[in-house]
């Protein structure tokens, strides 16, 4: 599975202890910051929720799927994702899950993307209405426009969606899309992701920052990176 951060070849040591911060809690972290409501709300809407009293809920799922991907070494392993998930069935007297990690993968599998999207952009709204009058640029809220590029595994799928780049040799290229993002500089939070293939008619990072109409208020500061 790929990590988005690779603590290996991070210099952001301050990045490396906000996020131990969370994975060396008791229990499955994020769960006082997700809540389990606000989870239950977004995937409820989308018919995609796997009920509480399940070993694989789907609270327990993401919250097991987000530490899986911010940890590193043996401990991103699907394995050691199913193991914490019993520690914590333990913990709370609640029926455990066999060392078998199918159940785990398929469950996690079945996570709407649409609520895993409304998610991130909510709780990134909230955070930045609590924020510190004093994180602010002058009073306002600053945000940054960004874009890059990443690949993906080879699949038919994800060749037809985000075709290889025309430079790539066919059957040799990997897909690659094209993203971009809205961070805030008083929370460094993910406002909002857009993603489209890399190349192409309407592909380019102004082409996707036009989705974001509705994200931009009156009083915030936008900046560009180029």
């Amino acid at each position: 599975m790929a990590r988005v951060f690779d603590f290996t070849r991070s210099r952001s040591a301050v990045f490396r202890r906000a996020v131990e911060g969370f994975l060396l809690r008791a229990g499955l972290p994020f769960a006082d910051v997700l809540s389990a409501e606000r989870v239950e709300r977004s995937f409820q809407k989308r018919g995609s929720l796997c009920g509480a009293e399940q070993i694989y809920s789907t609270m327990v799922v993401l919250w097991s799927f987000i530490s899986q991907v911010l940890r590193d070494g043996r401990d991103v392993s699907c394995q050691a994702a199913v193991a914490r998930i019993v520690v914590y069935h333990r913990a709370h007297g609640q029926t455990v899950p066999t060392s078998d990690t199918g159940d785990y993968c398929r469950a996690r599998a079945k996570l709407s993307e649409a609520a895993l999207r409304e998610l991130t952009t909510e709780t990134s709204a909230d955070l930045e209405e609590r924020a510190d009058s004093q994180w602010r640029w002058k009073g306002r809220h600053a945000k940054r426009v960004d874009g890059f590029t990443f690949t993906m595994p080879d699949t038919p799928t994800s060749q037809a969606a985000y075709p290889s780049p025309k430079s790539q040799k066919p059957g040799v290229g990997l897909p690659m899309a094209r993203a971009a993002v809205i961070l805030s500089l008083a929370t460094a939070y993910v406002m909002e992701l857009a993603i489209g293939p890399y190349s192409g008619k309407e592909t380019g990072e102004t082409a996707l920052l036009r989705q974001w109409r509705g994200t931009f208020r009156a009083g915030d500061a936008a900046a560009i990176n180029q």
